[in-house]
């Protein structure tokens, strides 16, 4: 199991030291990946995937299909609807990788989510589409 640390102080440095010791000396290994700046937050990457959802579902519901290209259709490519996946592989990871010029959605930053949508949304709306706005859970009561 991993195991994660956000050092943002000089003080941090020494418990993180310690618990690299103490997995060494109980006979195990670390694999230590330092990344620079806060990546994104685990609710960040929830609404993330809820995004995702949300914008296939629109789409299909507007009539929006996706071309799916093979040699094995007739004409190269057949038309599809758009899954959660598919809106993440197709839709943000191409414009992610064109503003953070990173690939992976779990190395963004925590500013890098708003900058993705802000493009997405103005290049969407100019073909007239609105895409739905970043989910936000609301808390007991709300």
């Amino acid at each position: 199991m991993g195991e994660g640390f956000l050092i943002d102080r000089k003080d941090q440095i020494p418990h993180l030291t310690k618990r690299v010791e103490e997995i060494v000396e109980a006979g195990g290994g670390a694999s230590i990946q330092l990344k620079n700046g806060r990546t994104r937050t685990g609710k960040q990457q929830a609404a993330l995937e809820v995004w995702f959802r949300l914008t296939a579902e629109l789409f299909n519901e507007l009539g929006i299909t996706r071309a799916v290209r093979s040699s094995i259709y007739r004409d190269g490519e057949m038309e599809c609807s758009w899954r959660q996946s598919s809106v993440k592989d197709e839709i943000w990871r191409p414009m992610q990788e064109a503003i953070t010029k990173i690939q992976s959605t779990t190395e963004c930053s925590t500013t890098d989510y708003p900058k993705i949508l802000d493009e997405l949304v103005r290049a969407m709306g100019s073909k007239g589409i609105t895409l739905p706005k970043w989910p936000v859970r609301q808390g007991k009561g709300d």
